[in-house]
């Protein structure tokens, strides 16, 4: 059996088609959410959040939830608008708060876990929550419906406000002199980026969510330079590097998760070399 006659074989399967749905849609608005924040130099959120989700996702197995995204979504959010949305009234150091966030949420989630936890298959809840493992395989029509309406929501918010998301990104005293009020914004991104990185440890794990949000803008800028550009490419990168990186870990039977990440950082070193041909032929 070769390659293309073994992936018309898993093809037929409808926890494929899921995964590939969901893979492919977690993708585009981790890279979406993923431009301003690397932007505003707060690519370390990601990670910060992510650890946040991670925790919430500790107490949601302690408890035993049957579905941990409606529980983990909701404090993922709460986090980011906290830490985001108010972290410029507050006037905290950015990158102190996110470490300090980091690094508590990840060591609380992990003893919460395994002092709590009844059942005896901690490893599995760990790795899985970390690294995606196979959760992405075990999707059903509800979570495909979910990462649906989170993708026309996140593509909705920055369609419509495209500008104001430039704005708050790159100017904000500007956007306050339109007569606009910057912070209901500040809000709004940060909410949504809440709502994608909760989405996003079900493909990735809580540990490589920030990899799948900062890559494919990364890769982007390496070609592009202006923010509607940049924003188009790294969704449509994300979305091509999520597609090779499941059907890649199909045939190699390797994990979805860093299969997809790996197959972001192939891109990117392939976008870098020829962004610095282009700089010297120029």
């Amino acid at each position: 059996m070769n390659i293309f006659e073994e992936l018309r074989f898993y093809l037929q399967f409808t926890f494929v088609q899921y995964a590939i749905i969901v893979a492919i849609l977690t993708a585009v608005c981790a890279a979406l959410i993923g431009v301003p924040l690397v932007l505003k130099r707060y690519s370390f959120a990601g990670f910060a959040l992510s650890n946040v989700a991670f925790l919430a996702t500790a107490v949601a197995i302690v408890i035993n939830l049957t579905n941990n995204l409606l529980f983990v979504m909701p404090l993922t959010v709460l986090a980011s608008v906290l830490l985001i949305g108010f972290n410029s009234r507050f006037k905290l150091r950015g990158d102190a708060t996110l470490a300090m966030l980091a690094v508590g949420t990840l060591a609380l989630g992990y003893f919460i876990i395994n002092t709590f936890a009844m059942h005896g298959n901690i490893t599995a809840d760990v790795t899985s929550s970390l690294f995606g493992a196979t959760s992405i395989l075990t999707l059903q029509l509800s979570d495909v419906l979910i990462s649906l309406g989170v993708t026309i929501l996140v593509v909705a918010f920055f369609v419509f406000f495209h500008h104001r998301i430039f704005a708050v990104t790159f100017d904000t005293e500007f956007l306050q002199a339109t007569g606009a009020r910057p912070f209901v914004y500040e809000i709004l991104l940060a909410a949504i980026i809440g709502v994608v990185v909760a989405l996003s440890m079900q493909l990735v794990g809580s540990l490589l969510t920030a990899a799948l949000i900062i890559f494919p803008a990364l890769s982007s800028m390496q070609l592009f330079k202006t923010f509607k550009a940049v924003t188009i490419y790294s969704s449509a990168l994300a979305a091509l590097c999520a597609l090779l990186g499941v059907l890649s870990a199909i045939i190699l039977e390797t994990p979805v998760g860093t299969t997809i990440i790996l197959i972001n950082i192939l891109a990117f070193s392939i976008l870098y070399i020829i962004g610095q041909v282009k700089k010297k032929l120029a």
